[in-house]
């Protein structure tokens, strides 16, 4: 006897979140871009430590998104810990420190010049800041908490499904 699955659907604000998750990540991604590009594009090194440090959280992030999106719980609490409680706390951090400072929001954030370049990296900032802060909420409401919680149950029944339908090998009995 095969026991079928429930359809597992995405509830809306776990989709919003898995979406804003990777707005988020995309945001980021972009910002690495466009802080790097003046410094090569001037004949400068190629930080090579940092973009591999950051390809590597990116890549993890993603990683995390989708296990999200599966409906696997630690995953939801650590894109909260790595997203909002370190990233978005750094960026706040830089931009009060501008501000105490007397040096202004932005150059706090380390963005110097002026023209369409800093407008693009101060909507990137924007962007991840309302995608992360979004994302959060979304993924704590109470169907995305019911969500979760079913999802663990389901794959926990289907684990108990996978192994009662494998025959026992010959020779042991079940």
């Amino acid at each position: 006897m095969h026991r079928t699955l429930p359809n597992l659907t995405l509830p809306n604000p776990v989709r919003w979140a898995t979406i804003l998750w990777a707005v988020a990540i995309a945001a980021g991604i972009t910002e690495t871009s466009l802080a790097v590009a003046p410094g090569l594009a001037d004949g400068g090194a190629v930080p090579w430590l940092a973009l591999v440090t950051r390809a590597l959280l990116y890549t993890f992030s993603a990683l995390l998104v989708a296990w999200f999106a599966r409906g696997h719980g630690w995953s939801r609490v650590t894109l909260v810990v790595l997203m909002t409680g370190v990233g978005l706390v750094s960026v706040l951090v830089s931009m009060g420190i501008g501000v105490l400072s007397g040096l202004g929001v932005f150059v706090g954030l380390g963005y110097e010049g002026h023209g369409v370049a800093l407008l693009v990296r101060i909507a990137h900032t924007l962007v991840y800041v309302v995608a992360v802060v979004v994302a959060t909420v979304a993924a704590f409401t109470p169907t995305a908490n019911r969500y979760f919680r079913c999802s663990r149950e389901d794959r926990v029944a289907a684990a108990g499904a996978r192994s009662a339908a494998v025959p026992a090998p010959r020779g042991v009995s079940a």
